[in-house]
């Protein structure tokens, strides 16, 4: 058995690339000016090669069975759009990261104050840090923000296979009640700052 925490979004990709889809028709067919069923093209090709791969891929995704831990992590765009091809190819999802349960010592809950540009406001990202026995670590984003349910019952799986949390901050705990998270951890920094 496993639980999984966020999955490929390919059915919004291709909603949103099938809109740019029409649009672009509409400028090929209207053929309005020298050049812009070239610029139709090129658009096409630019939604099949790079924009579908990238929204399709622009979540975080991780999963745990009984014996390891596998994590996702496109840190570029570059890494999206391979990752999204890989993903084709080989017909299942390619983890670059797994961990042997059996080697882990214990997962912190922190969290990472994240600029969200362009809206000028800051967010929070949720992250586990890894400790290995071996005296490693490793650090991931951890929470899918619409699918907190399965990513409490892969928290849950997790400790009912030895796993320790060190969760000072009580953050897992207020997940389970169901309240926005980034109030929690607004307020969890204004009371340091104080």
């Amino acid at each position: 058995m496993e639980r999984k925490v966020g999955q490929p979004k390919l059915k919004s990709a291709l909603a949103y690339t099938f809109v740019i889809f029409i649009f672009s028709y509409f400028l090929y067919d209207a053929n309005a000016w020298q050049g812009i069923r070239l610029f139709a093209i090129v658009l096409d090709v630019i939604l099949i090669g790079i924009v579908i791969p990238g929204i399709a891929y622009c979540q975080v995704m991780w999963k745990v069975d009984k014996n390891k831990l596998y994590y996702t992590y496109h840190y570029s765009f570059i890494d999206k759009i391979m990752g999204f091809y890989q993903f084709l190819w080989h017909r299942k999802h390619v983890y670059q990261m797994m961990l042997n349960l059996d080697q882990i010592d214990y997962i912190k809950v922190t969290y990472q104050k994240v600029n969200r540009a362009p809206f000028g406001t800051y967010g929070y990202d949720l992250l586990f840090v890894v400790n290995m026995y071996d005296g490693s670590t490793y650090t991931f984003e951890s929470l899918v923000t619409r699918d907190r349910e399965t990513f409490c019952q892969a928290v849950e799986y997790l400790k009912n296979h030895g796993i320790q949390f060190k969760d000072s901050l009580k953050i897992l705990d207020y997940l389970n009640t169901g309240g926005y998270l980034s109030y929690y951890l607004e307020k969890l920094e204004a009371d340091q700052d104080d």
